[in-house]
């Protein structure tokens, strides 16, 4: 007769694959969850990017901007938009961005490396004494040029030309733009999407 039973070293062996598998489904859940709560933070720093935008833009929208200030200290940094008759202030902590009385966390999910470059807020702005020129201008009519005299051909008057500067045939811009990005960093490197950006074009 033959023996129906079942071996020790079947039901080892049963044992093991059963384990592997579960282990496998295990690691599973939790990388599923992981992923969850990582996409509802990533989901939650949007919404917030968006509504600290919104509301600096409100104001460079409605208003006309006279400077942009950056004060560097040693824990945050405050980027001030003096609009004449107020000023309000954008103060960048590592974990937290307030705009006048509303503040907004920076919500990790567990990536402890995520943070703003507060040290490292970047201003750009338009030269207010950014001007052009009408070049070559034969005042008396002989063929030579008598001012703004672009002799290098290259398009705009460099330092050794400008002894031949004539203001009025100058023109320049009645606008200006302002730019300030706030750097995000994740995982020790940038993180451009997450970057707060703010942009003004008005008149000076």
């Amino acid at each position: 007769m033959g023996n129906k039973g079942i071996t020790l070293v079947e039901i080892i062996i049963s044992v093991g694959l059963i384990s592997v598998v579960m282990l496998f489904l295990f690691n599973l859940l939790l990388d599923m969850e992981h992923e969850s709560t990582y996409s509802s933070y990533l989901k939650e720093n949007q919404v917030n990017r968006s509504n600290i935008i919104r509301a600096v833009e409100e104001d460079l929208t409605n208003n006309k901007l006279n400077e942009v200030r950056l004060n560097e200290g040693e824990n945050e940094s405050v980027v001030e938009f003096d609009f004449g008759s107020f000023v309000t202030r954008l103060t960048v902590e590592k974990d937290r961005v307030t705009y006048k009385e509303d503040t907004w966390l920076l919500e990790k999910g567990g990536n402890e490396d995520a943070y703003y470059d507060f040290a490292n807020i970047k201003i750009s702005r338009s030269d207010d004494n950014n001007c052009s020129y009408t070049l070559n201008i034969d005042s008396d009519n002989d063929g030579v040029c008598n001012y703004n005299c672009d002799t290098n051909s290259n398009g705009v008057l460099d330092d050794s030309e400008r002894s031949t500067v004539n203001e009025a045939y100058k023109s320049c811009s009645s606008y200006k733009y302002v730019r300030v990005i706030v750097p995000t960093i994740a995982s020790a490197t940038t993180n451009t999407i997450d970057d707060l950006e703010f942009f003004y074009i008005g008149l000076k």
